[in-house]
C-alpha cells in the first residue's frame, strides 16, 4: 500500500472501504474489494465533509431504496472510527434477527482487513471490543431500553424507520433515550428504507437539510441548521448498476409498450431503455407485478417513498394535507358539565380538559357519537393498554347562502383515554346530551358493560337488525353496532376509505389521522394497525361513518308554555 493509499485509508471511511475491507457479494456469497455505488459515496462525502469542518454533532440520516449496502457502509464508519481512536459505538437495529447480519460485518471487516491498525478484535455475542479500548454493543429495538447505559461517542440506528411505532417500544421513546448519550456530540446515523409517512424516521427527514443546504447555513452562524440532520438519499435509477442489456428487439418493444409511469420517468429523469427493462424485471421477479410495490421497494424520489411505502390502507396524501389543515384547526379544551336540565361547555385554561372541541353543536345540523371501547373491563396492567376511542361525527350540511360543509369529526374525548366503565358510560352520556341527545352507535363486541349503563341511563343507542337464521322473514333489533365477520369489517374500513380518497370528510385530530397513518395492509391482506400501534379511533370512525344515516338533527329546544296558576278558576 503506497504511502498515499495508507494516509487516505486511515482517515477515510471511503478510501478504506475501497481498499482494505471485504464483502460478501450477494449472489455469489464471495468475500470481494468492494467498489462504492452512489448512495455510500453521498454518505461518505457527508460524514468526511462534517468532520473535516469540525462540526461537533454529526448526524446522518439516510433514506434509501432496497439491496443498495447502505447498511454494509454505515457499518463500515462505526467500523473505521473504532479502528480510530477510543470509541464507544452502539449498534442498534430493528429487529434481533438483523443485529446479528451486522455482528457479522464488523466481523467479516475485522477478519479481512488490510490496513495495519495492530488493534485486535475481540468478538462477544452482543459487545464487540478493540485493545485499543474501543467498544460496539449491538442490540435491537425489540430489546426493553436499549442502549441506556453510559455515554456514546457513536451511534447507528439501523432500518430506523421499521422500529416500532407506539405503545411501551415506541420509536421516539427509543430516540429521546439514546440521542442524548452522545452528549450534543459524537456521531449519528439513521439509515432506513422508507416505511410510511409517519413515524419518528419519516419526522426527522421532513425537518433535515441536504449537505449543501446544511453546509450554507453553518457558515451562516447556525448553531444546528434544520433540525441538525442531514439527509442523504439515491433513486433507483442513480444506481449505475441497475440496468439490463437489451438487444434491438428488446429495444423495440419497450418503445410500444411504454406505460404512463415509465413514460413520465423517461421525460422526468431521462431514464434510459436498459434502466427500464431492468425496472420491469425486478418488477416481475420481486414486486408481483406491481408498481406501487416497485416505488415502495425502489423510490424514484424522497417524498413519493414514504407516500408508497408500508402499503398504508388510506390515501397518505390525503392524509398529509388534512394534518397540516389540522395546524389550523386547534380544538377547544374543557369539559363538559351538566347544569338543570342540559349540558355546557366549560373552557380549561390549562389545556387539560377531557373534551376537545372543534365545532360546538349547531341549529340544523345533524351528530353521532361513537364508542369503540377497550378489550374488558377496567383494563389498566398493561404498559401500553387497551383503549376507549369516544368521538363526534357531524354530518355534511349547505347552508342558506348555499356554503357546503363536509362531514366532519367535531369533538372528542381527550385521547388516549382508558378510564373505567362507569367514566366512559357518564362521557359518552355527556356528549349525547351537549349535541342534542345524538344517537350514541357503540361497538357491543367488547362493549357490553357500558352498553347496559347507557341503556339505563336513557341515552339514545344504536339499533341493529338481526336476522333469524332459522326463519329468514324474522327479524327482531339489538342494540349497539357488532361486526359480525370479516367482509363487513372490511365494508365499514372501505367506506372511510372512500371518504378520504374523494375527500369528503374533515379530520382535525392529530391522534386519529396518526392512527390512520399507520393503519395499514398486512402480509395477509388484513388491514390492521401497524404492530405496536392502535387502531381505536379508526374503527370508531369508520362505524360512525358507516351510520351516518341514522345521525341525529340538533334542534333548539322549545318549552311548554305553562298555565298561570289560577287557569282553572278564571275558566270556571
Amino acid at each position: 500500500m503506497s504511502d498515499t493509499n495508507f494516509h487516505l485509508a486511515a482517515h477515510s471511511p471511503l478510501a478504506h472501504f475501497e481498499t482494505c475491507t471485504k464483502v460478501q457479494n450477494a449472489m455469489t456469497k464471495k468475500l470481494l474489494t468492494p467498489r462504492a455505488n452512489v448512495l455510500q459515496r453521498r454518505m461518505a462525502e457527508a460524514v468526511e465533509v462534517l468532520t473535516a469542518l469540525g462540526v461537533p454533532a454529526i448526524r446522518i440520516i439516510v433514506t434509501k431504496i432496497r439491496q443498495c449496502g447502505g447498511t454494509t457502509f454505515s457499518v463500515e464508519v462505526i467500523y473505521h472510527l473504532c479502528q480510530q481512536r477510543n470509541t464507544d459505538a452502539l449498534i442498534l437495529a430493528n429487529i434481533s434477527a438483523n443485529s446479528q447480519g451486522i455482528l457479522e460485518r464488523i466481523r467479516t471487516f475485522s477478519e479481512n482487513d488490510r490496513f495495519p491498525w495492530h488493534n485486535t478484535l475481540v468478538p462477544r455475542e452482543r459487545r464487540m471490543k478493540w485493545s485499543n479500548g474501543s467498544t460496539a454493543t449491538i442490540t435491537s429495538a425489540e430489546s426493553m431500553n436499549p442502549g441506556i447505559s453510559k455515554p456514546r461517542q457513536a451511534v447507528l440506528f439501523s432500518e430506523s424507520a421499521k422500529y416500532p411505532r407506539g405503545g411501551v417500544k415506541d420509536d421516539r421513546k427509543i430516540m429521546a433515550s439514546i440521542l442524548p448519550s452522545l452528549n450534543d456530540a459524537g456521531l449519528a446515523i439513521a439509515e432506513s428504507t422508507p416505511d410510511g409517512a409517519s413515524g419518528w424516521h419519516f419526522e426527522t427527514w421532513q425537518g433535515a437539510l441536504t449537505l449543501d443546504a446544511f453546509l450554507k447555513a453553518w457558515r451562516a452562524g447556525e448553531a444546528a441548521p434544520g433540525n441538525g440532520w442531514v439527509k442523504v438519499f439515491a433513486a433507483w435509477f442513480e444506481f449505475a448498476e441497475n440496468v439490463k442489456p437489451v438487444t434491438p428487439a428488446m429495444r423495440a418493444k419497450i418503445e410500444a409498450t411504454l406505460t404512463p409511469r415509465e413514460a413520465n420517468g423517461r421525460r422526468r429523469y431521462g431514464w434510459t431503455d436498459e434502466q427500464i427493462a431492468w425496472r420491469r424485471a425486478i418488477m416481475e421477479a420481486e414486486c408481483s407485478g406491481s408498481e406501487d410495490t416497485f416505488d415502495e421497494f425502489y423510490p424514484e424520489d424522497e417524498v413519493s417513498c414514504f407516500l408508497s411505502s408500508g402499503r398504508p390502507r388510506f390515501n397518505v396524501a390525503v392524509l398529509r394535507r388534512m394534518e397540516l389543515a389540522a395546524q389550523l384547526h386547534a380544538p377547544e379544551v374543557g369539559s363538559l358539565v351538566a347544569q338543570g336540565e342540559g349540558v355546557e361547555f366549560q373552557l380549561d385554561a390549562s389545556g387539560f380538559g377531557s373534551f376537545h372541541l372543534w365545532e360546538r353543536p349547531q341549529l340544523g345540523c345533524s351528530y353521532i357519537v361513537w364508542c369503540d371501547p377497550m378489550t374488558g373491563e377496567d383494563q389498566a396492567e398493561s404498559g401500553d393498554p387497551d383503549r376507549h376511542s369516544i368521538g363526534v361525527l357531524r354530518t355534511a350540511y349547505q347552508t342558506a347562502g348555499g356554503a357546503c360543509y363536509k362531514d366532519a369529526v367535531v369533538a372528542r374525548v381527550r385521547p388516549p383515554f382508558t378510564g373505567t366503565t362507569l367514566l366512559t358510560a357518564d362521557y359518552i352520556a355527556l356528549l349525547s346530551e351537549y349535541y342534542g341527545g345524538a344517537l350514541v352507535v357503540l361497538e357491543v363486541n367488547m362493549g357490553l358493560h357500558v352498553l347496559e349503563r347507557l341503556k339505563d341511563a336513557g341515552v339514545p343507542l344504536y339499533k341493529r337488525q338481526v336476522v333469524d337464521p332459522f326463519d329468514r322473514e324474522r327479524q327482531s333489533f339489538m342494540l349497539g353496532w357488532k361486526l359480525k365477520d370479516r367482509d363487513q369489517r372490511r365494508d365499514v374500513i372501505d367506506s372511510l376509505a372512500l371518504a378520504f380518497h374523494n375527500e369528503t370528510l374533515d379530520v382535525f385530530c392529530p391522534h386519529i389521522l396518526g392512527e390512520c397513518k399507520n393503519f395499514m395492509w398486512s402480509k395477509n391482506g388484513r388491514e390492521e394497525a401497524r404492530s405496536g400501534c392502535h387502531d381505536d379511533d379508526v374503527m370508531g370512525l369508520a362505524m360512525a361513518h358507516r351510520c351516518k344515516g341514522s345521525a341525529t338533527l340538533y334542534k333548539q329546544e322549545t318549552r311548554r308554555r305553562r298555565r298561570p296558576m289560577d287557569y282553572k278558576r278564571v275558566q270556571a
